[in-house]
């Protein structure tokens, strides 16, 4: 095929200076100052009158969380209402994703169900208060005011938005999640949120709680009729029922590498020792043949390992080591050796706490 050729159209231009003009246009907002004001100002007094009825013991160190939803064509980061949070005494503690239908778009396209960001925001009763009063006079020179054009809603979670997943009446183990970071449970607002469920004659310990993403995961041993009361704390962002572990069993890896004559073993060690990889699961026997390369480890004051278990660790950890098997090929040379620590000492459904105890 013969070679083509291209002509640079203009080419001359490449002889002159070109000047940039940085920066972009002016972003085209959906709704105006007066808009935005007007679509807020409802918004804020539910916000305000919602807080204001809250019971004091709900609200540790006068505290409560709200929500911010952005429109849709403010989600960047660049877009953060930082300055409206600061302006009005609040702060951002989380996000998650949403899906909303805003009032209006931008260049008047037609408005449609959109992914955006939704915004925990937490501050004193107070703030939300004064914020609701003196919005009414804000002018387009107010601190923090250019941005409530990125709002599109502002809401206060109610107990009941709170609850998710709770399929019958009669479960009594459910997990917390807490609008609370480590050091500031530890540093004691875990301890109100105790004191307020003792009011409720709901014992708690949290022995088993953790910390993740700057929320905190407590354990807690309730009737079903008390959940409700226990949402309406104002640091709680969901109460569920215990998330259970599940196996993922493999079809048929186990008894393939222990009884298949047909499946050889590698006879190198691995490949680059310095790798280092855990697997936490149901153990694997001392006397298997994978553990050339996997080293099994027992914790302490587990019950003795179970027969069902210990093939599942045996076939998740061939998958680490093998990837998938060919029993008409030989098995590769493993890349990384593997500690193996057996985490499961019963079948998962029958310890309700066993996810806590497998996390810690």
């Amino acid at each position: 095929m013969a070679k083509r050729n291209f002509l640079l159209g203009k080419g001359e231009r490449l002889t002159e200076q070109v000047r940039i003009v940085s920066g972009g246009t002016k972003k085209i907002s959906p709704y105006t100052f007066s808009e935005a004001k007007e679509r807020l100002q409802p918004m804020l007094s539910r916000l305000a009158n919602a807080v204001r009825q809250q019971p004091d013991e709900a609200c540790p160190q006068d505290l409560a969380v709200a929500t911010i939803t952005l429109n849709p064509e403010y989600i960047a980061k660049t877009y953060y209402p930082g300055d409206l949070l600061r302006a009005v005494g609040l702060k951002t503690i989380g996000s998650r994703p949403r899906v909303v239908k805003p009032d209006k778009r931008s260049k008047e396209r037609e408005p449609e169900d959109t992914q955006t960001t939704e915004l925990f925001v937490i501050g004193k009763r107070s703030s939300y208060q004064q914020w609701a009063n003196e919005f009414k006079s804000w002018s387009e020179s107010s601190p923090g005011s250019e941005q409530i054009i990125a709002v599109e809603q502002i809401g206060f979670p109610t107990p009941q938005q709170k609850i998710r997943g709770i399929a019958h009446e009669g479960s009594k183990l459910y997990e917390v999640v807490l609008h609370l970071n480590e050091q500031s449970a530890e540093g004691g607002l875990l301890g109100l949120f105790q004191a307020y469920l003792s009011k409720l004659n709901i014992q708690s310990s949290f022995d088993k709680r953790f910390y993740a993403g700057g929320l905190c995961f407590v354990e807690l041993d309730v009737p079903a009729d008390s959940i409700e009361d226990v949402a309406k704390f104002s640091l709680v962002r969901v109460v569920r029922e215990m998330p259970v572990l599940r196996l993922v069993r493999p079809a048929f890896r186990a008894g393939a590498i222990e009884n298949s004559q047909q499946i050889l073993l590698p006879t190198l060690g691995s490949m680059d020792s310095k790798i280092k990889v855990a697997i936490f699961d149901g153990g694997i026997p001392n006397n298997h043949p994978i553990t050339k390369w996997a080293t099994p480890f027992e914790l302490p004051g587990m019950v003795p390992a179970d027969s069902e278990l210990l093939e599942h660790g045996v076939g998740v950890t061939s998958a680490f080591l093998f990837g998938n098997l060919d029993p008409k090929k030989p098995l590769p040379q493993p890349y990384a050796n593997v500690d193996h620590f057996r985490v499961l000492d019963n079948v998962p459904g029958q310890n309700p706490y066993e996810l806590y105890e497998v996390l810690d």
